[in-house]
């Protein structure tokens, strides 16, 4: 962002360097788009299939969106092209996680729901090793390039076996297990644990009516039984949580965040600070997935809100101290750093990944399109909001004031975590339903 706002080179290929209000829509743009994702994926999941959807929404989007930037040429190019990419992001982060719980068994759901925090954080890793020091262009078609290999590669994966028994493909459905389940190579029929399982999926989306049901059947589902409602308002406070404890604020702007805390000598330079923060994201991602299935959802959710909420506090402390008087804090350029690792670590391991873990598991067959869609929504708006309000906030108030607000959200989804949410570990989908019904 630096760079196309002229601060670092030169601002090419715009026309203009960008102000701070176009700066701020850039940012802000994705999240915006992203609300469409899980709009438009809810119509379509229980019509098109969670492989198609996936592939229409997560993949197409995103690839004229890159094609767009690259050949941006003003901020109106870059407003669409972000936008359009803000789709993709929507989709994945909402229609992934629904796709990848229904094909994974209940040991291992929890890990590899996981991966996509992991992954993520390997994408943004890759973004800021090699952002600074490759042009314009080949940062826009490595991303490109990216995009297009999901988009071949996702096309000859398996369809959710819970779709095709709801759409009445059982022998399709059969095979897809199978092949989930590490059974490629089967001649004549499935094991028994296959078949084992088709049964119990064939049951769960039988008592749901999934295969029956309209988008409008959906929503009223969402809000029929008491499972699906208790589902929806823990939902409803882990999204606020995730969003408003700062992430993505704190992610689109960390360049700008180090650069602008650490005075004219800083221990690392902005893009190196970033790489590191990248790193300790990809680092805390990999533990939590390793750890999802192992100690639960709630002990890690427990450590990463209360952890998120004190890094913020002492962040905020410093930037306000700084502030006042900039020499009480000279002697401590390595502190936001400190601080943000931490808060980094923390998200990472707890919220980041595991608030989509949850969303895959809590809702039922029947209402996952209207879920999706609902859930997904108010992610990005709520994401929206924060990456929009984070540089107005921080340049007429201060940025502290910012990172004490996200701090305050933090403590509170601890609380909410503490008395609202079950434990799903090494649940089958079927087994948690019953629980949230009772």
């Amino acid at each position: 962002m630096n760079r196309l706002m002229g601060k670092i080179g030169t601002h090419e290929p715009l026309d203009h360097p960008l102000t701070l209000e176009e700066s701020s829509w850039v940012s802000s743009l994705l999240t915006l788009g992203a609300i469409f994702g899980p709009l438009c994926g809810g119509i379509f999941i229980d019509k098109l299939g969670r492989k198609y959807t996936l592939l229409f929404m997560a993949g197409l989007p995103s690839i004229l969106g890159w094609i767009l930037t690259i050949s941006a040429k003003n901020y109106g190019m870059l407003y669409a092209a972000r936008f359009l990419i803000g789709i993709s992001t929507g989709s994945a982060s909402t229609l992934g996680p629904v796709y990848v719980a229904e094909i994974s068994s209940a040991s291992e759901r929890g890990a590899l729901c996981s991966l996509r925090e992991l992954m993520l954080t390997v994408g943004i890793l890759l973004e800021y090793a090699v952002g600074p020091y490759v042009s314009y262009y080949v940062l826009g078609g490595m991303n490109l390039t990216v995009n297009v290999i999901f988009l071949v590669s996702f096309f000859f994966m398996p369809e959710s076996p819970y779709y095709l028994i709801a759409i009445g493909k059982q022998e399709e459905a059969e095979k897809s297990l199978a092949w989930f389940r590490g059974e490629r190579a089967y001649t004549s029929s499935p094991s028994s644990d296959v078949l084992k399982e088709l049964e119990d999926i064939a049951d769960s989306v039988k008592a749901s009516g999934i295969g029956k049901s309209s988008m409008l059947d959906s929503f009223r589902d969402l809000f029929a039984t008491r499972g699906n409602r208790r589902a929806l308002r823990i939902m409803a406070g882990l999204v606020f949580t995730f969003q408003f404890s700062g992430i993505n604020a704190v992610t689109f702007n960390a360049e700008s965040i180090f650069r602008g805390s650490k005075g004219d000598d800083p221990i690392l330079g902005a893009s190196e600070s970033a790489i590191v923060l990248a790193l300790v994201q990809m680092v805390g991602a990999w533990v939590a997935s390793v750890l999802a299935d192992r100690l639960g959802r709630r002990p890690l959710l427990f450590v990463s809100t209360v952890v998120c909420g004190i890094s913020l506090t002492a962040l905020g402390a410093h930037d306000y101290i700084g502030a006042g008087d900039v020499s009480k804090v000279s002697n401590m350029e390595w502190f936001p750093i400190a601080c943000l690792v931490l808060f980094n670590i923390a998200f990472s391991v707890g919220l980041g990944p595991l608030t989509w873990v949850i969303m895959g598991e809590l809702f039922s067959s029947k209402s996952k399109g209207a879920a999706s869609m609902s859930c997904g929504c108010f992610a990005w708006i709520a994401g929206f909001a924060v990456t929009r309000t984070f540089q107005p906030i921080a340049f007429s108030a201060g940025a502290f004031v910012a990172y004490w607000i996200y701090a305050a959200c933090s403590f509170a989804g601890f609380v909410f975590t503490v008395v609202f949410l079950p434990e799903t570990k090494c649940k089958t989908l079927q087994e948690i339903q019953s629980d949230l019904d009772k």
